[in-house]
């Protein structure tokens, strides 16, 4: 018992700096209630970390889109460059916070080194897209070129089928999709949870079933985004993909995944 709890004492230690700092780099609420509900859990605080991870990615890169919008050309591509050297910088210096050696604090703290590093580099394009001035260098609508979301509703189901909150949580979910990897009920949920973006659930359940989603591809990506913050055996990723409380896959789609990712 003592053991126990000098473990769950480090591991609240060791996540005490990102919890304090929720306010100052914009970490959520739901984190900080997740974390707290996690017991010192060590699967339970990386379903924490994971799924602020998501929040954080779709914040950074509404940040980034909405300050490339304000750039020259010039500046887009100084901005490319040094986005694409902060996330090398970011995942290679988390990835050595994951100390094979270190047992459970050293994934935790890989994780934590993820989120913070995200959630900061979110303020710091925020910042940037607030301060700018550059409002006369906006190219125009067709010109923006922003890629196009990876599944896209089919002609018939948006023209005929779809009411307007509907085409709105499309529009939602295609977003979600051009960021991270989900599920079908992780993508559910994601729309119509009030944590979300508070859609109701059959409006939400109609937008996501009109999209032409590869939910295996999805489980696929989803296994090499849990990979890239741990280890994991091939029924333990199996097991994150496909639980209630993780990615919420299939059971088919969390094998697929972990297979085609590597795991097993």
């Amino acid at each position: 018992m003592t053991l126990r709890k000098n473990v769950i004492i480090l591991l609240s230690l060791c996540c005490i700096s990102q919890i304090a700092a929720a306010q100052d780099i914009g970490l959520t609420k739901q984190f900080s209630n997740c974390m707290d509900k996690s017991n010192g859990v060590t699967s339970n605080m990386i379903d924490c970390f994971v799924a602020e991870s998501k929040r954080q990615d779709i914040r950074l890169n509404k940040a980034y889109k909405e300050l490339m919008n304000q750039l020259s050309s010039q500046r887009k591509k100084q901005l490319e460059i040094a986005q694409d050297a902060w996330v090398t910088y970011r995942d290679e210096n988390c990835d050595f916070y994951y100390d094979p050696e270190g047992g459970t604090i050293a994934r935790v703290s890989a994780n934590d080194c993820f989120v913070s590093a995200t959630a900061v580099r979110a303020k710091e394009l925020e910042t940037l897209a607030g301060n700018s001035t550059s409002a006369e260098t906006q190219p125009s609508p067709s010109a923006q070129n922003t890629p196009p979301a990876p599944s896209a509703p089919s002609a018939k189901n948006t023209a005929q089928n779809l009411t307007g909150p509907q085409k709105n949580a499309v529009r939602a979910a295609q977003s979600y999709l051009n960021i991270s990897a989900f599920s079908r009920d992780g993508l559910i949920e994601q729309l119509s949870s009030q944590a979300g973006n508070g859609f109701n659930i059959n409006d939400a359940t109609k937008a996501v079933d009109s999209l032409n989603v590869d939910w295996n591809q999805e489980a696929v990506k989803s296994a090499k985004q849990y990979l890239q913050m741990m280890g994991f055996s091939c029924s333990g990723l199996i097991q994150q993909l496909s639980s209630r409380a993780g990615a919420k896959f299939t059971e088919k789609q969390a094998t697929f995944g972990a297979q085609r990712a590597g795991a097993c």
